[in-house]
């Protein structure tokens, strides 16, 4: 077969048809009619290059973004190491929110029917509110109601290892001991406590534990009546804002932008955010509080004789080594670590001058007790032994056989 010559083309005329030899085998090309190379048909898959460009568009975007997010977290979470110390991913947290909740009068009040295991430790509030198991609607035993701060509740240990529930253990079978402790009360939280626990629980004998949370009070220019300008809020605060980034993910960027907020204002991170109420670091005793919470104590203890409630005053078990003059300035902010000593003193020589040896006892022998550090878990709370050493002192230092209502457990 002979090669295909070469067409004869007249460019110049390119409406003139392309003349071929006589008896030459053209080439076919064969193309779908209508052909369009442009065109899109419908229904046909999108591909090619258009298609791919868009997905590349859409994968670098989502790169670049998460390129952006891990340099954001990274230099949050360094900014917060050096500004806070610590790493937000090791940042211990607050179980507060968890455990208790704002209280219109009481300022805070624990959650109920709450279990929660902090630091390893079990936490758990029966349907009343209160640490422990369930307390029995039914008084079958003496009962012994113990009321306080955070020191009675019993911080930093789990549900079997507070002093309450030594108490208990060591008293039995003739009595039985409920914690009715709840952190951050004060002498004025256990006035207004102490009638509902009176009335509800019917118990022969009720020990205070009180002072700590009213010596905060001591050195501001104007405390505010029951302590309403410096106590109360922050107690709130406690209860509800203070445990905001609790409430995250241990994400810096998450924890770093709460923190830049509270910065410029736009989130409150304080009960005062026009600053902590004026007052002046002293060593002194504030005479002021020391009035209001002998003013609370007589209250206390007239509405527990009224009821024929014998009364237990416990002074609080402080170490000298486990306070400093910085450790404890976040609670007591115009004391220092001699001020606190010397408040402690004033409020239990109140106590102890309200004490008669019969229905109003004073455990003196508490203040009398050396305690080692290593039985607290911070500067003011006791720990697991601490808390075991105190119960075995209130079992052996308090005269429990006067306790028992004239007419007995079951009259009552």
């Amino acid at each position: 077969m002979r090669a295909c010559p070469k067409p004869i083309s007249y460019q110049k005329f390119p409406s003139v048809p392309v003349l071929w030899p006589k008896g030459t085998l053209l080439p076919v090309t064969r193309k779908r009619p209508h052909h369009h190379p442009d065109k899109r048909w419908p229904g046909a898959a999108r591909t090619g290059k258009v298609a791919l460009s868009r997905g590349k568009r859409v994968s670098f975007f989502l790169v670049t973004a998460l390129f952006l997010i891990v340099c954001a977290e990274g230099l949050f979470a360094i900014a917060l190491r050096f500004t806070e110390g610590q790493w937000p991913y090791s940042r211990p947290k607050s179980a507060n929110y968890l455990l208790f909740e704002p209280h219109p009068e009481w300022g805070l009040t624990p959650r109920k029917s709450v279990t929660v295991t902090v630091l390893g430790n079990i936490h758990h509030h029966n349907a009343e509110g209160f640490r422990g198991n369930e307390f029995s609607p039914v008084k079958t035993k003496h009962r012994v109601v113990c009321i306080g701060g955070s020191t009675t509740y019993c911080i930093g240990v789990a549900d079997d290892q507070t002093w309450p529930f030594y108490l208990d253990q060591l008293l039995q079978p003739g009595y039985e001991v409920l914690n009715c402790g709840i952190p951050g009360h004060s002498s004025v939280e256990h006035r207004k406590l102490l009638p509902q626990i009176l009335a509800r629980y019917s118990p022969d004998a009720v020990i205070f534990q009180m002072g700590l949370n009213d010596l905060r009070n001591m050195n501001f220019d104007d405390p505010g009546p029951d302590y309403a300008n410096f106590h109360q809020p922050s107690l709130r605060f406690t209860a509800g804002g203070a445990c905001r980034r609790d409430r995250l993910p241990r994400c810096a960027l998450l924890q770093g932008a709460v923190v830049l907020l509270e910065k410029i204002k736009a989130l409150s991170g304080s009960p005062f955010p026009q600053g902590l109420p004026a007052g002046h670091v002293s060593d002194s005793v504030d005479p002021r509080v020391v009035e209001t919470f002998s003013a609370n104590l007589d209250i206390l203890l007239g509405e527990c004789r009224a009821k024929h409630v014998r009364v237990v005053l416990l002074p609080h078990t402080l170490s000298p080594e486990t306070i400093s003059d910085t450790n404890y300035k976040w609670w007591a902010p115009y004391l220092t670590k001699k001020g606190i000593f010397n408040a402690v003193a004033a409020l239990n020589a109140a106590m102890r001058r309200r004490a008669d040896g019969d229905w109003v006892i004073y455990a003196g022998f508490i203040e009398d007790t050396t305690w080692d550090p290593a039985e607290f878990c911070d500067p003011t709370h006791l720990n697991s032994n601490g808390n075991l050493r105190l119960a075995r002192l209130l079992k052996e230092g308090v005269p429990w056989s006067r306790f028992p209502g004239e007419a007995g457990p079951a009259s009552k």
